[in-house]
């Protein structure tokens, strides 16, 4: 599995950001990259579904973001990272987490008396 770029994590990191703009239950936002500049600089510019050009707008920047690297890198390292059957990740546990495994071997190679 390819290991994902400093790019890939970029667009995956502001793709995510967009889908969470637009998509907020509080009334979705237009990407603040491509947001027109409001009165109130505070101010959001906001997204609805019923606008054609926001539409057009959100379309035409996740489409462009997208072809400006792989989230597929990013989203599969991850699976491979989490599948349970790689032992790279402690699958009991809610954070990222060494697997209990790798943590017994990285003590073994520190204390090569341990298991004696």
């Amino acid at each position: 599995m390819a290991k994902a770029s400093e790019a890939d994590l970029k667009m995956a990191l502001e793709l995510a950001s967009a889908l969470e703009a637009i998509s907020c239950w509080y009334g979705g936002t237009m990407p603040a990259t491509i947001a027109k500049p409001q009165q109130d600089e505070d101010d959001w510019e906001p997204f609805t579904l019923e606008d054609p050009e926001h539409c057009r707008r959100v379309c035409e920047y996740l489409i462009r973001l997208a072809r400006s690297a792989s989230l597929f890198r990013v989203v599969m390292g991850m699976v491979v990272l989490l599948d349970p059957e790689n032992r790279f990740i402690d699958p009991d546990v809610d954070i990222l987490a060494y697997h209990p495994d790798t943590v017994a071997a990285l003590e073994a190679i520190a204390d090569p008396m341990q298991g004696r």
